[in-house]
């Protein structure tokens, strides 16, 4: 069995209980070069997109207690790497962002976003050649979307529902296999205010309604939902962030972007029904932690039957993992940086219940590393297996560290 080690990379401060929590949103639209080639298929061979068919940016949530600062940021892109993490993170540093404020940077996995900006071999296969230009206009976007979220601090209140959906998510791995279709909604509100300010939506569905056809910038399905969920709530931010979405597929109904509308809308329709009987309270604490995960070594396999060397496959994945944990009041956030299974985001689930927490995972999380799946998933022969870069175990080691991670948040506020 493989042992994981963990070091950490920004710890959270110590929690204050005399303050309340504060909580401040921006937004940012990229400004993107014409002809920036999409992120998602490797199929479109880096070519050029065409145009934009909606626009796409970034939404920042900044979070405070006494001096534990935390950051939960939806970015309309495929992933967020390690490289473009550590840009922002110097950026916002630079500016005045507490050094050891947790950032959770999490992309909504578009795959019709901006590519250009992953500089890996494995990352240029489905973004295109990398591009510094688009690198650092990425970057600026985001840390200035968090550092004006970060200045517009006042109290908030907080309340969070979840229920399943109907007819939108299948298993893209063994269509008999588990679906997980829960939608969950978490909304924060000022303390006088009936509606909410920002509004955190968590599903667990690939954003490929649009295939490796398209080639004009789009949101997908997240981009419909934020921007109708925006459109029926003015003054309300939406987030988007990605379940356990390793082995999960939207439905798709119609032709061409009909498909990502026609499962946007759905959802609004959900996330509003949601909105309507919550009863916010202000939260209590604040917790947050970040830690890096050594993984076990690369093992990246060619088909069904090569694994290439681990000397050449240490060279093309990652050897660690950053896992973000981030508690509002009873809402935990759970940042994992990758594909994660549905059964694995079960078990994730089940942990945070078990501490008398409402889970919200948050995937494509501040890294990424591929896929995570079961043991039994890992064996088969398909396209997500081929992606699970580190091995049988790296997906259990994920959910196991992130479990302690929560036991010890909890502990230390009891």
């Amino acid at each position: 069995m493989w042992f994981a080690l963990c070091m950490p990379v920004m710890p959270a401060s110590a929690m204050s209980t005399a303050e309340e929590v504060q909580a401040g949103v921006a937004r940012q639209t990229f400004a993107l070069p014409r002809g920036v080639p999409l992120a998602g298929y490797s199929h479109r061979g880096g070519a050029p997109s065409q145009g934009q068919h909606d626009p796409v940016g970034v939404r920042a949530l900044v979070v405070s207690k006494g001096a534990t600062v935390a950051a939960l940021v939806s970015c309309e892109l495929l992933i967020v790497d390690e490289r473009l993490f550590e840009a922002v993170r110097r950026r916002l540093i630079a500016q005045g962002f507490p050094a050891d404020g947790v950032l959770l940077l999490a992309a909504t996995h578009t795959h019709s976003g901006p590519g250009a900006f992953g500089a890996k071999f494995v990352e240029k296969v489905s973004m295109g050649h990398f591009d510094p230009a688009v690198f650092d206009a990425l970057a600026q976007a985001l840390a200035q979307a968090v550092w004006d979220a970060y200045t517009r601090r006042s109290p908030a209140r907080i309340a969070s529902r979840r229920a399943p959906t109907e007819g939108l998510v299948v298993n893209r791995m063994d269509a008999s296999a588990v679906a997980d279709e829960e939608l969950v909604v978490c909304a924060l509100y000022r303390p006088d205010a009936v509606a909410p300010f920002a509004v955190l939506v968590s599903f667990a569905a690939h954003p490929t309604t649009l295939g490796a056809w398209n080639l004009h910038v789009s949101g997908d399905y997240p981009g419909v939902v934020m921007r109708e969920v925006e459109r029926r709530l003015p003054g309300a931010t939406c987030f988007f962030f990605a379940g356990a979405v390793g082995d999960q597929a939207p439905v798709k109904a119609g032709i061409g972007f009909e498909r990502s509308e026609w499962v946007g809308a759905a959802l609004t329709r959900d996330v509003i029904a949601l909105l309507e009987p919550l009863s916010p309270e202000p939260p209590r604490t604040l917790q947050a932690l970040q830690e890096r995960l050594i993984l076990p070594p690369a093992r990246v396999r060619l088909g069904s039957w090569v694994t290439l060397p681990r000397w050449m496959g240490r060279a093309l994945v990652d050897d660690d993992a950053t896992l973000s944990l981030l508690v509002i009041g009873r809402v935990a956030f759970l940042g994992v940086p990758c594909d994660l299974s549905a059964a694995l985001g079960q078990q994730l689930k089940t942990a945070a219940v078990a501490q008398r927490l409402d889970p919200l995972i948050v995937g494509f999380a501040s890294d990424y590393i591929g896929y995570c799946l079961s043991e039994s998933q890992y064996a088969a022969s398909t396209y997500e297996a081929s992606m699970a870069f580190n091995g049988p175990k790296a997906g259990e080691l994920i959910v196991e560290h992130l479990t302690h991670m929560l036991d010890r948040l909890v502990t230390r506020d009891m």
